[in-house]
């Protein structure tokens, strides 16, 4: 979750499915032209330019970044599943694969799903309950380290079991078309955490041929037709209907997900919107600094943005293991220059200033500030400096892993020049986008310093502070996926953890995940930096474009083209 990555833990048993509430809630978002224009047609080609050279996973139970994790659900579907509107950038849940929601029993410790009749995959064959359970049963494979870990963390047994090799997963059964699942704990949002594409079916016979990561098996409305290191195209699934899908409109014939695009070079034409730039949209990317005011001020251009918060927190987390002492930790809070920080990202529009981990429009949100921040977006250089001195062997030289696109690189000098100020010396050490969660994942990997974003899975703070700052998830993932990458393994954060999981009042829940949040924050395992705004542009053509929260990204689902 880049993504930007995330993860789940449970909640109280009377907790409902959380939604976002709105423009009162997240800061408006601003949706594209569809409505205004007509909507989308039927037919022809809609172009998704991303920055990143490929995507790291498109095999369901291991994609967990953003943008793959949006266009995957072109091309499989799950049991329920969100759709973003322009009144509801967090997505409203529906059922997808299911005919509803969900139906809970014992305490919502079990859930039972039904799947509707008329489903197919791309050769024609049923989508059937057994292969929903078999998706689930080889999330736990060796092999599938890195994708999300709902079904090991909730479903009874999962702590023993190791996959499809073990036989079937007890806790997980089939009758007729209903698929039931037994958890180990209750878990009020579970047909939230159903929406996510671990959950997804996959057929035993084709996952056995292998290569199912390059190409997996449609059940939507898309499959793969090409994929190489320059674009992935999509075309129709012959056997999808629409009758049995209420999420997907399916509007173009096509989709081309274009890999490495230039945020310079693609803004510049789609300010120009000629050729293909003219049915193109910008997925997960921003526009560039350089050209914002020009967009924004510019009401023919303008009318081309999806813009909104995407409910995406960019952090700095500090890794507890090696950056040992709480002042030295506090000084690296005091000394970050936010305001230089989003200058370099897109200055206002890139997004407001954070000082928690758990952003707005999420009910667990309380606007704490550790560090001063809204009174000193610029950093307090005089107090860091104290705070060095006093520390217990505080390091004179970090290391700094980011992702090697531009936005980050211009936001790690950010970085290195504030805490230049204060005599520490940052290395920079830029991976690829592609492998940058793959990378820091491994906590045997991960350096002093890690510039990351989060988005959560749906808007509750279940889906935020376990993923991030659980010390238990540690063991767990020592060979891969490991997202608290604060290392931080602090018993009395993991018990208010607990604590807030096992709540069965939403609003005593919410201030039990707000209470976490300032905890962790008072470990200086973490400095939040941005709650990210989104400011898309796409070409005259495209339609549908609204901003989809749960991915900081325009949802895909929607698009079309006049």
């Amino acid at each position: 979750m880049q993504k930007v990555s995330f993860t789940l833990r449970s909640v109280g048993s009377a907790l409902l499915c959380l939604v976002v509430l709105g423009c009162a809630a997240t800061g408006c978002s601003r949706a594209g032209n569809g409505a205004a224009a007509g909507g989308p047609h039927r037919g022809g080609t809609v172009y998704l330019l991303t920055e990143s050279n490929g995507f790291t996973h498109l095999d369901p139970q291991l994609n967990y970044t953003t943008a793959a994790l949006n266009v995957g659900r072109l091309v499989y579907r799950t049991l329920t599943a969100f759709r973003a509107t322009a009144r509801n950038p967090a997505g409203v849940l529906h059922p997808d694969l299911a005919t509803d929601l969900g139906q809970a029993s014992d305490g919502n410790r079990v859930w039972e799903f039904t799947l509707r009749p008329g489903t197919a995959w791309e050769d024609g064959q049923p989508v059937t309950c057994e292969q929903v359970r078999y998706g689930v049963e080889r999330s736990f494979a060796p092999g599938s380290a890195g994708g999300p870990a709902y079904p090991r963390e909730l479903l009874a047994g999962g702590d023993d079991y190791h996959g499809p090799a073990d036989g079937d997963l007890s806790s997980v059964t089939c009758t007729g078309r209903t698929i039931r699942f037994e958890l180990n704990q209750p878990c009020g949002d579970f047909g939230d955490v159903v929406a996510m594409p671990v959950f997804a079916p996959v057929r035993p016979d084709v996952d056995a041929r292998g290569g199912y990561d390059e190409r997996p098996m449609s059940d939507g409305p898309y499959v793969i037709a090409q994929r190489d290191d320059h674009q992935m195209v999509l075309t129709r699934n012959p056997y999808w209907r629409q009758e049995t899908d209420p999420v997907r409109p399916a509007y173009p014939d096509r989709f081309v997900v274009r890999f490495g695009a230039d945020p310079v070079v693609s803004t510049n034409d789609l300010v120009n919107d000629t050729g293909t730039a003219r049915r193109s949209i910008q997925l997960d990317y921003n526009v560039p600094p350089n050209f914002v005011q020009q967009v924004i001020n510019d009401p023919v251009l303008s009318r081309r943005t999806v813009s909104g918060l995407t409910g995406a927190i960019r952090y700095l987390a500090i890794n507890t293991t090696r950056v040992r002492d709480l002042d030295c930790r506090r000084a690296l809070g005091y000394a970050l220059d936010k305001s230089a920080y989003r200058m370099v990202v897109g200055g206002f529009v890139a997004g407001e200033y954070a000082t928690t981990m758990i952003p707005p429009g999420v009910p667990a949100h309380r606007a704490v500030d550790p560090y001063g921040n809204s009174s000193r977006t610029g950093g307090d250089t005089r107090r860091a400096a104290v705070l060095v001195e006093t520390a217990g062997g505080c390091p004179t030289e970090l290391t700094l892993d980011y992702q090697d696109v531009a936005s980050y690189r211009q936001a790690a000098l950010s970085i290195l020049d504030s805490y230049q100020k204060i005599g520490i010396r940052v290395r920079l050490n830029p991976i690829p986008k592609s492998r940058f969660y793959d990378v820091v994942g491994r906590p045997s990997r991960e350096h002093d310093l890690v510039l990351a974003a989060w988005v959560p899975d749906w808007p509750n703070g279940s889906s935020i502070i376990p993923a991030l700052f659980d010390g238990r998830l540690l063991a767990q993932h020592r060979d891969g996926g490991n997202y608290n990458l604060a290392q931080l393994d602090d018993p009395r954060i993991d018990a208010l953890i607990d604590q807030a999981r096992t709540q069965h009042d939403p609003a005593v829940q919410n201030a039990l995940w707000a209470s976490v949040d300032a905890a962790v924050l008072a470990r200086g395992a973490a400095i939040p930096i941005l709650y990210e705004r989104g400011l898309a542009m796409y070409g005259s053509d495209v339609r549908g474009a609204v901003m989809q929260s749960l991915y900081g990204e325009p949802d895909v689902l929607g698009l079309g083209v006049a």
